[in-house]
């Protein structure tokens, strides 16, 4: 906002005083030739951009300019409304604040008579004029403080309700403008004094501790160590002032050591083994999405691998430094939920610990928290989810102190939650504010091209962790990996591949006995098609009989083929994608 602007009703003022006076319209432009007063002409284009090259020059010159004739003068050539002004005269001068033109006072004729009438003394409305913008200037000085006490409180009260940290103000010389209650009893801050009469040394030590700055501060003969943030802003007069955002560096030396505990564990895009091509356009939606600040709605069967999807996301953002909170809520029993996601004050409840609880919303501040198993969430609580997720803040159960959040909400399910609202368990408002970025993921069974590439991921894995050479995989474990649904997804093929590597021999060589129990283990929809001799063909070559009859038998017509795909445990895309690679089509 320009310096005019903010005393524009004084300039106004000043506008219709000296219409009055001279007898003749005014019009007062700001540094960004927006019209901050008129009279006449000019009153109804108030806060409108003026269009005339005059002022222009006068802040170029900083010095005032007379136009006798108005349309003939050379600085009227540049105009782009020369041939619409209907001006007689124009008499302008700058005004000034601290060697600055900040604004223009125009006087301006639009009959032959009061240009006669100004001409006549034209040096003594000059004058005037220029005493005139000398006025405003003075104006602005005389506000200064007024407007720099406000401005301190302005600030003071933004920043006080912007962050949930203990606030000081000061000036150069260290003496406390102003603080917020944290402030006051953080550092034992006397009331019986007032407060502008008590001095404080903030003394920045160069230390980082968990990415906080130390300092020691010094105040009433008391000495503290706290970490935070000293910022300083310029008022309206220019003059400096700091603010400091600081907490005990104790209180956030135990809170962060729990933060980072949270947040290990950060997982790469690559440790998503795969090589289909849904999982392929999956992970690019990932990279796409993991720079935004949206809320993510991750849906799969158990096993896909909900919470890797999550973490990846966290990873690629610029979060990934920050806190990574996951939490069950299925796994939690309901009177306990609430207190666990938002924590709770000191004798909140029978039972709580005598120093409260940090919640994992708080924990994950300026991270991200996964929710996982969210249909599983109880009603009640959803209510309150709903509210943190759209005012991005929270109160401790017990408490009435709201403490803001900057943080990202990736929630995951298995559920289908729109039979969870149907069903009344799962609030649809809920579901909406959730579901900003949906992400499915597929499960394995339609994307059997990916088994055999996890697998030997997994092989490789527990070879280390096992120190053994691996198993075997001979045609018929293949097979059998291939063609399993794998109702457990990757979590049920890391189990299979786990229990083989404990079985396996010195060697590698899975038994008999061992793979029967495999089997039983196993659910399969898909039949083996056997070759019509004794012949050895190929996965792929098997694979494309399968299909290939599947539509003999159902239809080659969009009914058949979702039949098809059903009746094979694959999606109909991917069936989509086989046909077209088999050449299957008629």
């Amino acid at each position: 906002m320009s310096f005019l602007k903010k005393i524009q009703n004084y300039v106004k003022e000043y506008s219709e005083t000296i219409s009055e006076i001279v007898q003749c319209d005014v019009e007062i432009v700001d540094e960004n030739m927006i019209r901050i007063a008129g009279t006449g002409y000019f009153e109804r284009e108030v806060n409108e951009v003026s269009r005339g090259t005059v002022y222009q020059e006068v802040f170029v010159t900083k010095k005032s300019r007379i136009i006798k004739n108005p349309k003939l003068d050379e600085i009227c050539d540049k105009c782009n409304y020369k041939d619409r002004c209907n001006e007689k005269l124009e008499i302008s001068a700058p005004i000034f604040y601290k060697d600055k033109v900040i604004g223009v006072i125009g006087l301006i004729c639009f009959t032959d008579e009061d240009k006669k009438r100004i001409l006549k003394n034209i040096n003594s409305f000059l004058k005037f004029t220029e005493k005139i913008a000398e006025f405003i200037s003075g104006k602005i000085f005389e506000l200064e403080e007024e407007l720099e006490k406000k401005e301190i409180m302005l600030i003071l009260k933004d920043v006080i309700n912007s962050f949930d940290k203990s606030v000081l103000v000061v000036d150069t010389e260290g003496k406390i403008l102003d603080a917020n209650d944290l402030a006051i009893t953080e550092l034992q801050i006397d009331n019986k004094l007032p407060i502008s009469y008590q001095n404080i040394n903030i003394i920045p030590k160069n230390e980082v501790v968990l990415g906080k700055d130390v300092f020691l501060v010094e105040i009433n003969k008391n000495k503290f160590t706290l970490v935070g943030t000293l910022i300083t802003t310029s008022s309206f007069s220019e003059k400096e002032y700091k603010i400091f955002l600081f907490e005990n560096f104790n209180t956030v030396k135990n809170r962060d050591v729990v933060k980072n505990k949270y947040s290990i564990n950060n997982v790469d895009l690559d440790e998503i083994i795969s090589i289909s091509q849904s999982m392929k356009n999956l992970k690019d939606k990932i990279k796409k999405i993991s720079k935004t600040q949206s809320t993510v709605l991750i849906t799969g069967e158990s096993g896909t691998g909900k919470e890797l999807v999550a973490r990846a996301i966290h990873s690629l953002s610029d979060r990934a430094k920050q806190p990574f909170i996951a939490i069950n809520c299925g796994a939690i029993p309901e009177n306990l939920l609430e207190s666990e996601l938002f924590g709770y004050v000191k004798g909140a409840f029978s039972g709580a610990s005598n120093e409260g609880r940090v919640g994992k919303f708080e924990l994950a501040n300026n991270g991200v928290i996964f929710l996982d198993e969210i249909g599983e969430m109880p009603l009640p609580l959803q209510v309150k989810l709903l509210r943190v997720i759209q005012e991005r803040s929270l109160v401790r159960v017990g408490s009435n102190k709201l403490i803001n959040l900057n943080i990202r909400i990736i929630a995951a399910t298995n559920v289908n939650l729109f039979e969870k609202i149907k069903e009344g368990k799962f609030r649809e408002d809920l579901y909406y504010r959730l579901n900003v970025i949906p992400l499915a993921i597929p499960p394995l069974r339609e994307r059997r091209e990916d088994i055999m590439v996890i697998t030997e991921h997994l092989i490789h894995k527990y070879s280390k962790e096992f120190n053994s050479k691996g198993i075997i995989m001979t045609k018929e474990l293949e097979e059998l990996f291939y063609r399993n649904d794998w109702l457990g997804n990757v979590r049920e093929l890391e189990n299979c591949v786990e229990f083989l590597m404990n079985m396996a021999d010195d060697n590698g060589k899975v038994s008999d006995e061992s793979i029967k129990e495999i089997k039983k283990s196993m659910n399969f929809k898909l039949k083996i098609v056997p070759p019509q001799n004794d012949e050895i063909i190929t996965l792929e070559e098997n694979e494309k009989i399968m299909i290939k009859r599947a539509l003999e038998k159902y239809g080659d017509d969009t009914t058949g083929k979702n039949i098809t795909a059903e009746k094979l445990g694959i999606g109909i895309a991917t069936l989509y994608r086989k046909i077209e690679k088999y050449q299957l089509s008629k």
